[in-house]
């Protein structure tokens, strides 16, 4: 099984995912760049963190990728894509998920150790987790406030497109521990047929050399159970 991290200029998430899918999982790992044009043998694709296109998303660089058709041919067969930090927004940019991500509340980098808890329990990603347990995870994002219309957040909730939320230690959604600012403490979402995934915290730097953080190899475990 080959899984595949597509980068884009600006993007540095790459080396800590790719650590992880080798080191912990002994998975095959093929990077893909943006001026690519096919996707064939990859099982598995990540979008990494960091500034995909330099942080502009909506740029050219991003409209004039050959690899964005690609990409969205490989969702639209129901393969499995995450978007991670900024690779979120990537997601959001492309319609590949619902709604969109802007500057944080407070106008300002975020760069901490946040808790969040799945909305559902049966996705790729959320599979082995608890609905009833905080996940320590760390953030780091200017543009993590996950926004959408009042009319795409009911569609969001009756289909259960909720992945995350911002919760505090004890896995109480309350506002205070919503840093980011987003709508209903939204911290990542899939699309409706649950194969794209997008998270603004980024569970790759919890699970190696994290002392007494390891949350985020559950959520990865939860994704190995699944395939």
């Amino acid at each position: 099984m080959t899984f595949g991290i597509l980068l884009f200029p600006g993007a540095h998430g790459d080396r800590e995912l790719t650590r992880v899918l080798q080191e912990c999982y002994g998975k095959k790992v093929k990077q893909v760049w943006n001026r690519e044009t096919g996707l064939g043998g990859i099982d598995v694709l990540f979008i990494p963190g960091g500034f995909p296109c330099k942080g502009s998303t909506g740029s050219s660089c991003l409209k004039d990728s050959p690899v964005i058709e690609s990409m969205l041919e490989y969702a639209d067969k129901g393969r499995i894509l995450v978007g991670i930090g900024n690779g979120f927004r990537v997601l959001c940019e492309t319609g590949l998920v619902p709604g969109e991500l802007r500057m944080n509340r407070k106008q300002r980098f975020i760069c901490t150790n946040t808790f969040i808890k799945p909305d559902n329990d049966y996705t790729a990603m959320t599979g082995k987790l608890s609905n009833n347990h905080a996940y320590r995870i760390p953030i780091a994002t200017g543009y993590g406030r996950f926004t959408a219309r009042e009319d795409t957040l009911v569609r969001m909730r009756h289909q259960e497109q909720i992945l995350f939320r911002y919760c505090d230690r004890f896995a109480r959604i309350t506002e205070e521990i919503n840093l980011t600012g987003s709508v209903d403490n939204i911290a990542g979402v899939c699309n409706e047929k649950k194969n794209v995934f997008g998270m603004i915290p980024q569970p790759e730097r919890a699970v190696i050399g994290s002392g007494q953080n390891g949350d985020g190899r559950e959520i990865f475990d939860s994704l190995m159970e699944f395939l």
